[in-house]
């Protein structure tokens, strides 16, 4: 009898166990995960500064295991060095086009309050003899000179009460993006010296979740990141330098401001080379012929520059297109702020790998080798 109710119990045991067994790893799942989505709410208004630290990290960390062997095997001082070229490379630059801006806000808002009276002059007498387009562009040139550009600027110029509010409201940004770029460097500083540690936990990690692939992927993300945080701030930094001393040679007004804004348009993946165009034309119409030819020889190698500086220093590391870097530096800046225009491309790169992967197909590297072959 007594054997027959512990037989019976335990089936029942062994019957509730087996109904429970498919149930228990989704409950446990759904555990972590509302866990993870409790941690992500809670470090929320710190993400921008850890995101942004980790990819600096990232892209600096072939330098830190450099730096550790010449400072005889110290992690501090590696890390202590690496910090300080990090500034330089991504923090000074930004913080050299506030200044820029700051102490030069009554000669744009002078500019900006002139900019309704200008005309443009009239049009040069070899325009009109131009082959089959000459007599076309005359008349429009007349009608922009006339009427239609002054009305438009005086349109499109804001008023001095909004550009005062601007003022205000881009002083309190300042104040938080410094305190953005202090906690960036902390994380920095956390994250470099637990790296070992927090690689190993990512391999793990990424392991179990896809195996080889995971393994590859998480490898591909290191990889990409650093081609892209390098390929668009070094460009940025080489393209601005080179304006501000083509604009400084040509005469420019407001050289250093100009030069700030090619910096911002660089790094926004709009390149520079418009904006030293547009100071040609201003500097043929207001100075003086040779001035526009100078600028204009700095603007065609600038042009060059768009295309050639910045995938040459990015394909050194990842073959990436254009559309993605653009389409995933602007969506990364309106979701991530500035650490976006880096990660978002390397997040729309690794989620295009995944796709070709999963259809089958090539990627981008697997037909340059085949073509070359």
């Amino acid at each position: 009898m007594i054997a027959r109710l512990k037989s019976f119990f335990l089936s029942a045991e062994a019957t509730t166990r087996v109904a429970i067994s498919p149930v228990r790893p989704v409950l446990t799942a759904l555990v972590a995960t509302l866990l993870l989505l409790a941690a992500a709410w809670i470090i929320h208004p710190f993400l921008p500064p850890i995101i942004w630290g980790a990819t600096i990290s990232i892209t600096l960390w072939p330098l830190v295991l450099r730096l550790q062997k010449v400072c005889f095997g110290s992690r501090s001082a590696a890390v202590f060095f690496t910090v300080l070229a990090a500034m330089v490379i991504f923090f000074l630059p930004a913080i050299l086009v506030i200044v820029i801006f700051a102490q030069h806000v009554d000669d744009v808002s002078h500019f900006i309050s002139i900019l309704p009276s200008l005309q443009l002059p009239a049009a040069p007498a070899w325009v009109g003899h131009l082959p089959y387009v000459g007599g076309d562009i005359v008349p429009f040139w007349d009608h922009l000179r006339e009427n239609s550009l002054p009305t438009l600027m005086r349109r499109v110029t804001p008023s001095p009460e909004k550009i005062f509010h601007a003022l205000l409201f881009s002083a309190g940004s300042l104040g938080s993006l410094l305190l953005e770029f202090g906690l960036t460097l902390i994380a920095m500083v956390l994250i470099l010296s637990r790296a070992e540690g927090i690689i190993s936990l990512l391999e793990t990690v990424s392991s179990r979740l896809g195996g080889r692939t995971g393994r590859s992927l998480l490898k591909q993300a290191e990889i990409t990141t650093r081609g892209v945080a390098l390929g668009v701030t070094l460009t940025a930094i080489v393209e601005s330098l080179f304006g501000w001393v083509g604009l400084m040679a040509a005469g420019m007004p407001m050289g250093s401001v100009i030069a700030a804004v090619m910096f911002i348009s660089c790094v926004l993946q709009f390149g520079g080379a418009w904006v030293l165009l547009l100071s040609t034309v201003w500097l043929y119409f207001m100075s003086s012929p040779l001035h526009a030819i100078i600028m204009l020889l700095f603007a065609l190698v600038a042009v060059a520059g768009d295309n050639f500086l910045q995938p040459l220093i990015i394909r050194r590391y990842v073959r990436i297109s254009v559309v993605i870097i653009m389409l995933g530096a602007f969506g990364g800046l309106a979701t991530l702020g500035f650490a976006g225009v880096f990660i978002g491309p390397t997040l729309l790169y690794l989620t295009e790998k995944m796709i070709r992967d999963w259809a089958g197909l090539p990627s981008e590297e697997d037909g340059e080798a085949a073509s070359g072959e």
